[in-house]
């Protein structure tokens, strides 16, 4: 690592010192706890010349792009105030900025130029979930429960069995966009990666409704399936009503309840949905309650060919009715 100092932003105000550090990092590094990537770190002090006392203000950490991956500022620096302590070294390096004539340039051994092709490093390696292009590795790694396995198995076959590989669209309601990528297992379950630019969300769920388990990438843990109650049988049939209640137990062995009633209220063309669909669909009206969140609404597509739900509106609490496009569809049979 090799220490740094921004000499454009060295400011003298009485006996107030405004100083930024930089650190740069000689592998690019992954940093706890939400993996953000730095080759550069940059700190911004304030320090006073006649007591030798200081404190952080702000950090960043910078990314090869000079993208700022992470940063602390306000009262999250106040709470971690201890961990930005001046030493000793760092003193006698701003007594020395101290000491130049007011208005002086400060010159120093010339522009910082980053070192190119930088090697991941092997020490501090990202460690919360990889889930670019819906890796299973990390719902892999906990397992459903011998008793869920076969109820959501028994849920599945012979009629509820995906038919297709890999479907991809972007959901656009006024909530925003959602990059959306479902790939049907050999096991009949669907593995669904959700991409929020900032963050990812997988889930593993049967038929793209019922969750069997789920993770982020900025978490390190899990939700797993605990018990699961329904009357849901395959296939589906107009007029056709279900309901479901379950359990969830997180990492930290936090259980959690919710429930599901649903409705098959209506048939129509698939190509409806997406030009890209074939076949007919039913619409499915479902009302969902999750302990700790509010009740919600949607509105569901059971695309027949391919055995799958796909959304068509959601409402939130009581916030009117949004309604769901689904764009970019591409399907890999």
């Amino acid at each position: 690592m090799t220490d740094l100092v921004d000499v454009n932003s060295i400011q003298r105000i009485g006996d107030i010192l405004s100083v930024r550090m930089g650190y740069d990092i000689a592998d690019i590094i992954w940093e706890p706890p939400y993996d953000a990537p730095l080759e550069l770190k940059i700190e911004h002090y304030l320090y006073n010349c006649k007591t030798h006392q200081g404190d952080a203000v702000a950090l960043m950490n910078v990314d090869g792009e000079g993208r700022v991956t992470d940063s602390l500022m306000t009262a999250d620096i106040v709470r971690r105030k201890s961990d930005f302590a001046i030493d000793e070294q760092k003193a006698q390096r701003f007594d020395k900025l101290c000491q130049l004539p007011a208005g002086k340039t400060f010159t120093a051994l010339g522009h910082f130029v980053p070192a190119a092709h930088k090697k991941p490093s092997t020490v501090l390696g990202p460690s919360m979930p990889e889930l670019s292009n819906n890796n299973p590795q990390w719902l892999e790694k906990v397992p459903l429960s011998p008793a869920i396995e076969r109820q959501a198995q028994s849920l599945i076959k012979p009629w509820a069995m995906p038919r297709f590989k890999q479907i991809r669209y972007t959901e656009v309601s006024a909530l925003g966009k959602i990059n959306v990528q479902l790939d049907a297992q050999p096991d009949g379950y669907i593995r669904k990666l959700e991409d929020y630019d900032i963050w990812k969300v997988q889930r593993l769920t049967l038929g793209n409704q019922l969750q069997l388990k789920f993770t982020m990438s900025i978490s390190y843990g899990s939700t797993v399936l605990n018990t699961l109650q329904t009357d849901l049988r395959f296939p589906l049939s107009k007029g056709q009503r279900y309901q479901a209640e379950w359990q969830t137990i997180d990492s930290d062995k936090k259980v959690t309840a919710a429930n599901l009633r649903c409705e098959v209220t209506e048939e129509g063309d698939a190509q409806r949905i997406a030009p890209e669909f074939s076949g007919k669909y039913l619409l499915v009206e479902c009302h969902s309650t999750n302990e700790g969140q509010q009740d919600s609404s949607s509105k569901l597509a059971w695309l027949q060919e391919f055995n799958l739900f796909v959304p068509v509106a959601q409402q939130l609490g009581d916030k009117p009715e949004s309604l769901v496009k689904l764009e970019k569809v591409k399907v890999i049979r």
